[in-house]
C-alpha cells in the first residue's frame, strides 16, 4: 500500500517538486523526449546513471495520454522504458481506424486495455510499487464530474471506512482502468465504465468515464498546484518560489490546422462530427493557454511563454500576487507545431523553424495535428522536435539548483520501490 509515502506526503520539507504532463495522444512522443533531456540533466547533477524521474518528482499528474507517461514514470520506469512502451502500444492502437467516429468509435478499446493491462497488470491505486505521488484526471459523464484520483492516503476519497460515507475506497481502483478512462478521448474512443461499490446498501454501481481533457483537466498544471494546497488531498505543501516547482510539459501546441496550413475556416460547413471535434479541441487549447497564463502571473518563471499578442511574454509576471512574493518556480516547456511571430514580427522560439532550423511542410503540419497519426515520419518528427525543445529547456531554464534534492537517494519509508516495467519491451 502507498501508506508507506503517506509520512512522505504530509511531513514539512523545505521543496517540493511536482510534474504535470498534458494529453495529446501520439504527440505522447514528443513529451517523452523532452523528458528524456530532463533525465540526462538530473543522472548528471546526481552523478546517478540509473537516477529516475521518480526519485526527483515528489508527484506525477498526467491527462489521456499524459497519464499513460505519469504512471510509468510515477512506478519507477526510466524515460527509456516509457519510451519502449509507447514504441509498442502505438502501432497496435491506431495502425487501423474500425470506424469514422460518427456511430461509434474510431478506434477499437480492446488493444488499448490490453496495452495497460500488460504494463501495469493488477496493480491499484494503493500499490507500494509506486515509487513516489501519482494524480490522474478523468471525466465522469454520468454524474458530469472531474474526478482526481491520487495516492495520497491523506485524500478524503483514498480510505472511506465508515459505510456512512457511501462508497467504497478509490485505493482499490486499478492502474490499468483508470488511465484507460482518463485517455478515453471521445469520438476515438469508447468511454471507460468501471464498478463503484455502494457501501450502504452494497450495490455496485456502474461509472462512466472519459478523457480527463473533456472536465478542461488536458493541461493538469494548475489542478496539481490546487490539490497539493486543498486540504481535501492531504499534501499541505508550502508556497512560495524556493519553495514549490511545478514543471509543466505539453504535447504540442497548435492554434487551428486551417490557420496553420493557410485554410480560410469554415466552421458552419462540412461533417457536423468534424465541427464537434475542431469546437472540442480548440476549447481544450483555449483552457490549457488560459491555466498558463494563470500560472506564470502567480509565479517566477525563467522562459516564459507567449501567450498572444496581447499579453506576449506576461513581462511584469507575476502580477496575480500580493507583496511581491510569487506563490511558487513554474516552468512550461511545449513546442508550437505551426510558426507564430511575436507583435514585432520575430518568429517565437517554440517554432519549429527555430527549433530543427527549418520550416515544416503543410503536410507536416497536417500530420502532427492528428493525435492518432502513427506513421513512422511523424513520429520521428515528434522525436525530433521534441529533443530540440527539451535541449533549449535545459540549456535555458533547467530545475533551479535549489530544487536538487538533499540527498539525491530517498531512503526509509520514502525509498523508490524499484519496479521494473514488464518483460516484452
Amino acid at each position: 500500500m502507498t501508506r508507506r509515502l503517506a509520512t512522505f506526503f504530509s511531513e514539512p520539507r523545505p521543496t517540493r517538486r511536482i510534474l504535470a504532463l498534458d494529453g495529446g495522444g501520439v504527440r505522447g512522443f514528443l513529451t517523452i523526449e523532452i523528458l528524456q533531456q530532463l533525465e540526462t540533466e538530473l543522472r548528471r547533477r546526481s552523478g546517478d546513471p540509473n537516477y529516475k524521474l521518480a526519485q526527483y518528482f515528489d508527484l506525477i499528474g498526467g491527462t489521456s495520454t499524459g497519464s499513460i507517461i505519469a504512471t510509468g514514470l510515477a512506478l519507477g520506469w526510466s524515460v527509456a522504458d516509457v519510451w519502449a512502451a509507447y514504441e509498442l502500444i502505438v502501432p497496435r492502437i491506431f495502425s487501423k481506424a474500425t470506424g469514422v467516429g460518427l456511430f461509434s468509435p474510431r478506434f477499437k478499446n480492446k488493444p488499448l486495455a490490453d496495452a495497460f493491462q500488460q504494463f501495469f497488470e493488477e496493480r491499484a491505486l494503493e500499490s507500494p510499487d509506486l515509487d513516489t505521488g501519482l494524480a490522474i484526471f478523468a471525466k465522469r459523464m454520468d454524474r458530469g464530474s472531474a474526478w482526481m484520483l491520487v495516492n495520497n492516503p491523506g485524500w478524503v476519497y483514498y480510505d472511506n471506512k465508515e459505510a456512512i460515507e457511501k462508497h467504497a475506497p478509490n485505493h482499490t481502483f486499478k492502474l490499468r482502468s483508470i488511465v484507460q478512462a482518463s485517455a478515453a478521448a471521445p469520438h476515438y474512443f469508447r468511454g471507460v465504465k468501471m464498478k463503484i461499490d455502494n457501501v450502504a446498501d452494497k450495490k455496485r454501481l456502474d461509472a462512466h468515464f472519459v478523457d480527463g481533457g473533456v472536465a478542461g483537466l488536458n493541461n493538469p498544471a494548475l489542478e496539481l498546484l490546487t490539490m497539493v494546497r486543498d486540504p481535501a488531498y492531504g499534501f499541505n505543501w508550502d508556497l512560495g518560489a524556493d519553495k514549490l516547482y511545478l514543471l509543466s510539459v505539453g504535447t504540442g501546441w497548435i492554434r487551428s490546422i486551417d490557420r496553420a496550413v493557410g485554410i480560410i475556416p469554415r466552421l458552419a460547413e462540412g461533417l457536423f462530427i468534424k465541427q464537434t471535434v475542431n469546437a472540442l479541441r480548440g476549447m481544450i487549447n483555449d483552457v490549457s493557454l488560459q491555466q498558463v497564463a494563470y500560472l506564470q502571473g502567480l509565479a517566477r518563471t525563467d522562459l516564459p511563454w507567449y501567450i498572444n499578442s496581447e499579453k506576449e511574454y506576461q513581462i511584469g509576471s507575476p502580477y496575480l500576487i500580493l507583496n511581491g512574493q510569487p506563490l511558487l518556480h513554474y516552468q512550461r516547456v511545449d513546442v508550437r507545431l505551426e510558426e507564430e511571430m511575436d507583435r514585432g514580427g520575430a518568429v517565437l522560439p517554440e517554432c519549429p523553424s527555430a527549433l530543427i532550423r527549418r520550416t515544416l511542410k503543410r503536410s507536416e503540419i497536417s500530420g502532427l495535428n492528428e493525435i492518432t497519426n502513427a506513421d513512422g515520419a511523424n513520429l520521428n518528427l515528434l522525436k525530433e522536435l521534441g529533443e530540440a525543445a527539451g535541449k533549449r529547456f535545459i540549456a535555458q531554464a533547467p530545475p533551479p539548483p535549489g530544487f536538487d534534492p538533499a540527498p539525491w537517494t530517498r531512503t526509509g519509508d520514502a525509498a523508490p520501490a524499484g519496479s521494473r516495467p514488464p518483460s516484452g519491451f
